[in-house]
Parts: C-alpha cells; structure tokens; sequence
C-alpha cells in the first residue's frame, strides 16, 4: 500500500515536472538574436565591476571593457572597489592612469545588505549613464558586448538579462578537473534554459548578475539594493521586482561574456550554496517549480528501490524515468545549440546520477541561510532577526 501511495505521488510530481519543462522549451524558441537595427540610437552607458581580491583576473578584464566597439565618449567603467586585500588597487590605478573613461571608487559601509550589494550600489549611484551594464572582474567582454546589449533596448524594455558561458583556458589539467568543468558548464547552461524559456513565457525567474543590464530610471525607480534588502542573489531578485513592480518589460538576450569556472570542488559547493542559499525569497512559481524538481528527484531513488524489492514493476520507473530525463535533455540540447557548446552533448547521460545527487544534497544544504563570498560569511540568521555579516 504504501509502495503505491509513494508511486502515485512521484508519478504526480514527474508529469507535473514534465509539463513545466515542456512550456520552458517551447519558450525557448521565441529567443532571438538582436538585429543589427534593433533598439534605439546610442545613448550614454555604465559598466559597473564590483571587485574584491582579483588581481589574478582584472587586467584581462579592464582590457576587454576598455577595448569594445562602442564609441568612447559614449561609456564609461566604474570599477568598485570592495575593501581588496591584494594587488587589486594598484592595477587598477594603472589602468586608470592611462584611461579617463576608468573611474575607480571605493564601497560605502552598510550593514543592511552584503558587500557586493554595497558595491554595486556604490557604482551605480555614481555612474552616468542611462544604460546600466553589470559584470565581474573574472569576465571577459567580447569587443562588441555594450553594443550589441544597447540594441536590445526598445522603448518599454527596462532590464535585459544576459549570460556568461565557462571558458576552458587550459585543457591539460587533468580528468577531474576536466570533469568538474563539464559538470558546470551544462548545470550552467541548463539554469540559463529555464532563464530565457521563463522570461519568453513572461515570469522572469533567474538571471546570472555577470551580464545584467538595465535603465538607470528603473534602478532609481526601485529604490536599489537598500529597497530589495539583504540577498545572496541580488541578480535574480532584481530581475524579478523589474518585472513584478514595474511597468517595465525584461527580455533575455544571446550577448555573452567569457568567465571563469570554479576551479576546485570546495570552490564550486560554496558558490553553488551562495546561489540557493535565499530560494524562499523568490516568487512563489519559482519556489513551487524548485519544490517539484527537488521531489522528483527524491523519489527516483525510492522507486528504483521498491523496483529492486519487487513492489512495483519496473515499466512504472521507466515511465517515471521518461518523464524526467526527456524534457530534461530536450532543455539542455536547446540551451547548447543556442550557446554553441552542441559538442557538451555527449556528456549528458554521464551526469546524470551525479546530478541526481547534486541536487538532492545543495537543496538542502542552501536552506541553512549561510554562505561565503569573496572570504565574508554571511549568515540570514533567525526568522525576524537582522541579517548579519561575520
């Protein structure tokens, strides 16, 4: 009895897990890339980096940004600086020294949100420009990035949503790390699938913040990062009170920078239970669609092992199995067409035990509240308490 009850609850969970999936790629295919006379004329733009200890990267950064397509007199970059301990500041005093459009600031102290919050909102509040364009100092622009995401702005569009695609700099490292930067690179571009087939269907869920742009008059009109309140993923929840409390419309875009992936397993857990960590402050159809992917995947170990003993025949999993891998794979063979990485394909059965368990294991894990960015642990603390960084 109990063997069919939990039967009937996973077969519930999958289909409603299969028609989600299947609305998200049929979404996928209303994503274009922008026309060479899309959008307005140029107008002004703001390229905020927030950084903290990444002397390893920023040159190559500063030289993508300092070096785009887009007129010169018509961008400038705002690099803040969030209180680095290494090299981080005298690179870029020479790059400033040797180009005015670089103007270096330093975060502001506020405790009701985290560093990078801070930042950010220092950034932005001191730029000019009418177009706001986010990225990370470990990102790399290609030459025609701010001009291509500038196309994309037609009149009642208020934030566009790019993405970042992992660059493998060096392939000689070894079959593990190898591994690992399989793994992220279709666990990324799968996130990226949901992204852009939930915003064509018109709920924007997620967005990555290493190309994010949006209206300066929608920043101000928001009330920033103090009105949105302490968060791990000041990305998404930005995107999402764009689209919930404004008469602003948001889109994604195909426009990608080049970043780099987690290089070690303790690297990649940390960041991935940063992005969990506050999944109960999204809107409530993310939540509902978190809530089903993470039973479906719970179930699946459950009925391979009442297959095992016999309770329930094994036609039933192979049901369950189809209506979880087949939309499954469909996201991810959409999502690596559409970034050019088809040859990640092959991988796809490989990973998937393993992302079983990835997901089972960080769903839990990010519920604690309490992650670590750029060496600051940051807890969410006790319902009705202050959020806090240590």
């Amino acid at each position: 009895m109990i063997g069919r009850i939990i039967l009937l609850l996973a077969l519930t969970a999958a289909g409603v897990y299969f028609a989600i999936l299947t609305a998200l790629f049929l979404g996928l295919f209303r994503i274009k890339r922008a026309g060479k006379k899309q959008g307005n004329a140029p107008v002004f733009v703001s390229v905020v980096v927030p950084v903290r200890d990444e002397e390893k990267h920023l040159s190559a950064c500063l030289e993508s940004l300092l070096n785009q397509t887009y007129l010169n007199e018509l961008y400038e970059v705002i690099l803040v600086n969030d209180r680095s301990t290494d090299n981080t500041a005298h690179i870029a005093r020479s790059f400033a020294e040797r180009d005015n459009r670089l103007k270096l600031l330093n975060s502001a102290e506020r405790d009701n949100i985290t560093g990078k919050q801070r930042a950010l909102d220092t950034g932005i509040r001191a730029s000019k420009g009418e177009i706001i364009l986010l990225t990370d100092a470990d990102c790399k622009a290609p030459p025609e990035w701010i001009e291509n995401t500038v196309r994309e702005y037609e009149d009642d569009v208020g934030l566009v949503a790019g993405f970042a695609i992992l660059k493998e700099e060096n392939s000689n490292r070894g079959m593990l790390w190898r591994a690992l930067f399989v793994f992220q690179s279709i666990d990324v571009l799968s996130n990226y699938a949901v992204s852009i087939g939930s915003m064509a269907l018109g709920i924007a869920w997620t967005c990555t913040g290493n190309n994010l742009t949006f209206r300066r008059e929608v920043y101000d009109q928001l009330g920033g990062f103090d009105a949105l309140g302490f968060t791990s993923t000041e990305d998404t929840m930005l995107l999402q009170w764009v689209d919930r409390r404004s008469r602003w419309k948001v889109k994604p875009m195909l426009n990608v920078v080049y970043t780099k992936p987690s290089e070690t397993v303790a690297e990649f857990t940390a960041q991935r239970i940063r992005w969990v960590s506050n999944s109960f402050q999204y809107r409530p159809s993310v939540v509902f669609f978190s809530v089903i992917a993470y039973c479906v995947n719970l179930f699946l170990p459950f009925l391979i092992g009442l297959c095992v003993f016999r309770v329930i025949s094994y036609e039933w999993l192979i049901l369950f199995l189809g209506l979880k891998i087949v939309p499954e794979f469909l996201m991810v063979y959409k999502s690596l067409r559409l970034f050019y990485r088809t040859d990640l394909l092959k991988y796809f059965p490989l990973i998937q035990p393993f992302h079983v368990i990835y997901i089972l294991v960080f769903g839990i894990r990010g519920l604690s509240g309490r992650f670590t960015w750029k060496g600051r642990r940051y807890s969410e603390g006790k319902a009705g308490n202050k959020r806090r960084e240590r």
